[in-house]
């Protein structure tokens, strides 16, 4: 299994804290928001190799950060080009990028954004896709009142994804995914379909939204702790959880 962390973003909401570091190099309880991804990754069975895109603009702080942390597996920063807000891949370009720059050659595939910070074990959800060999993605229950922030999940027998709307206007569900994918190999060929065909290339869920309409897709109920750090208010909450 290969990993695929996408750290390319310029956090604009979080300035004056991102305006020259990385959002996923932030630090919580001592440590980078990716650092603690890593803690959370490398225990999956199988994995080979981290892949981390980040942008041009913040490219050396990433490579510098994977010189020095502890991992088992190969961690390579791959830079997308993008100089500024403007000129951004969108996160599905920046998975289309990294797959083509370390192609998963017949790998399993894990996703996940560089800026969530989990505080659960990942291997019941590796188990379960595992036993699926179906696209995996990780949902929680939200409480919701009024247009949702994330995504709308509707979930059908044995937790199959019967519906996903991306930021829809009034959510009928409580259930909503987190930018955390499970993948088999073959997803890559459908992710270059779906860009091929004009789909959008910026937020994942857009295209968790086609691929639900594609194929299979599959559901992992999570309630450990989870943090999105989108904003200041996200922040100092998961510090207040994880420590300063």
């Amino acid at each position: 299994m290969k990993a695929y962390l996408l750290a390319a973003g310029y956090a604009t909401r979080l300035y004056p804290l991102t305006k020259d570091r990385a959002k996923p190099l932030l630090e919580v309880g001592g440590k980078a928001l990716l650092t603690h991804i890593l803690e959370r990754i490398t225990p999956l069975a199988g994995l080979s190799e981290v892949a981390v895109v980040g942008n041009t603009k913040f490219a050396g702080q990433l490579e510098a950060w994977a010189a020095n942390v502890d991992c088992p597996v190969p961690v390579r920063v791959l830079d997308d080009g993008s100089t500024q807000e403007g000129d951004r891949l969108g996160a599905v370009g920046d998975i289309a990028f990294a797959l083509e720059h370390v192609p998963p050659a017949g790998e399993d595939i894990v996703v996940v954004a560089g800026d969530n910070l989990l505080g659960f074990d990942l291997a019941p959800a590796q188990a379960a896709f595992l036993a699926a060999r179906r696209p995996t993605i990780l949902v929680r229950r939200l409480e919701r009142d009024g247009p949702s922030a994330y995504n709308e999940v509707t979930l059908g027998e044995n937790d199959g994804v019967t519906g996903f709307r991306e930021k829809p206007p009034d959510p009928g569900t409580p259930w909503a995914a987190i930018c955390l994918y499970f993948w088999p190999p073959e997803v890559e060929a459908l992710l270059r379909e779906y860009l091929a065909g004009g789909g959008n290339p910026d937020a994942p869920g857009h295209f968790i939204e086609w691929l639900v309409r594609r194929t299979e897709v599959v559901a992992q109920r999570t309630d450990g702790a989870w943090f999105d750090i989108g904003s200041h208010e996200a922040l100092v909450e998961a510090r207040a959880r994880f420590g300063g």
